[in-house]
């Protein structure tokens, strides 16, 4: 009973976190009709789990009156859930001329099942003990009850063979990455779903004609499998939504981390050429809009780049070039350093007043071709040289000891 009271508790924990989760978008779209559909179809997911606790099953029989009345709520329960997951189904892969007659037949199949299920188990005897776990089991064999558990099983085995088949064919079709991944995701649990159905309706049959070897697994292993089912469903049919949340927090967190990257760069071609910038640091605090900040990083920095061109000694790319070999740096970022020191060297003659137009048709080096991704990885990493790598200082030593040198013999 412990083990049971725990993995129910559980699962009635994340399922109830999922309906949650859902019904603030319902709150804010009453009559968007999938959302009501999502959250009836979670939120009867989640239901079951609670009445179906041992600690709560016999409370609820205790106040209602009614030996094992628990299971009839739990049953019907999952009747509205699965009706609810296919209607669901059908509207997003169904025409819409064909979405209203479809939700009607499962509607109409729904109340029919539960119909049934109230039906016998009212004309069924159920009253000589509680059974939270093992009530299909105990009462296999009991008149009126077996078509009870076969009709909820029927409907079950339809649900999961229907959420496999209409899952894996929608996924394949649509291009939202994190609905494709949940609808695969439910494909799973529905298959867990199977785990749960099908040895119950092969014991409920076995016992028709003799009494059924598959007692444990009716009570134990079957109620796992539908556990192992429902986080599947959770997790899946709120994947769409919150997996687009997780995407726009990566997403924040890379332009973030661009924006630091590049700032050092940045506020030095800055400080040098105020007028290039449109909003300096101070101003900035205010924008919420990283992508919109790093673009004018990036503008701002290859303004600065162009700007300053008659500044460019090539005596500093080959020095730096030279350094940077000798300490074993190559490809890219060999590029990288070199043009970050190209640019600190421009940076301080452009300060010292020390400039020259002798090579003012150099331009700076661009691998990206117009690619505003990849200039902008190109420049994060120009801007990494520029802050830490030694290659930059040694280059600017030795250059401007190269100048002192013949300065002095003049």
């Amino acid at each position: 009973m412990l083990l049971f009271n725990l993995v129910y508790g559980v699962l009635a924990v994340i399922t109830w976190s999922a309906f949650l989760y859902k019904s603030r978008d319902l709150l804010r779209d009453w009559h968007n009709r999938e959302l009501r559909l999502l959250c009836l179809a979670i939120s009867t997911f989640a239901t079951p789990f609670v009445f179906a606790a041992p600690a709560v099953y016999v409370r609820v029989d205790r106040l209602l009156g009614t030996p094992n009345i628990a299971t009839l709520i739990t049953y019907s329960s999952v009747a509205v859930c699965i009706t609810s997951f296919l209607a669901l189904l059908v509207s997003w892969s169904s025409a819409q001329h064909r979405i209203r007659l479809r939700h009607r037949m499962l509607m109409a199949y729904a109340v029919a099942t539960i119909a049934t299920l109230i039906t016998f188990f009212c004309l069924g005897d159920v009253s000589d003990a509680e059974h939270p776990v093992d009530f299909d089991v105990h009462y296999a064999e009991t008149p009126f009850i077996t078509p009870f558990l076969l009709a909820h099983q029927l409907l079950f085995t339809v649900g999961m063979v229907g959420l496999i088949r209409m899952c894996w064919r929608y996924s394949r079709a649509v291009h939202r990455p994190w609905l494709r991944r949940g609808l695969r995701v439910v494909t799973v649990g529905a298959v867990f779903g199977l785990g749960y159905c099908l040895p119950k309706v092969v014991s409920l049959l076995w016992d028709l004609l003799g009494t059924s070897p598959l007692d444990f697994v009716n009570s134990v292993v079957a109620p796992m499998s539908a556990s192992v089912s429902a986080v599947l469903f959770a997790v899946g049919f709120t994947m769409p939504a919150w997996g687009a949340g997780l995407d726009n927090a990566r997403d924040w967190v890379t332009q973030y981390r661009s924006y630091r990257r590049l700032h050092p760069l940045w506020a030095a071609v800055g400080r040098v050429f105020p007028e290039i910038v449109l909003y300096p640091d101070s101003s900035r605090r205010a924008f919420r809009d990283l992508k919109f900040l790093v673009g004018r990083q990036i503008i701002e920095i290859r303004d600065g780049q162009l700007a300053l061109r008659p500044y460019y000694d090539p005596s500093v790319a080959r020095t730096a070039r030279e350094l940077g070999e000798a300490k074993g740096i190559t490809g890219d970022e060999l590029e990288a350093v070199v043009e970050a020191a190209r640019l600190a060297a421009a940076l301080h003659a452009r300060t010292s007043g020390a400039g020259t137009t002798a090579h003012a048709a150099e331009a700076p080096h661009d691998p990206a071709a117009g690619d505003i991704r990849e200039e902008a990885l190109w420049l994060i990493r120009v801007a990494d040289a520029y802050r830490r790598c030694p290659v930059v200082k040694a280059t600017l030593d030795r250059v401007q000891a190269a100048r002192s040198a013949t300065a002095g013999a003049l």
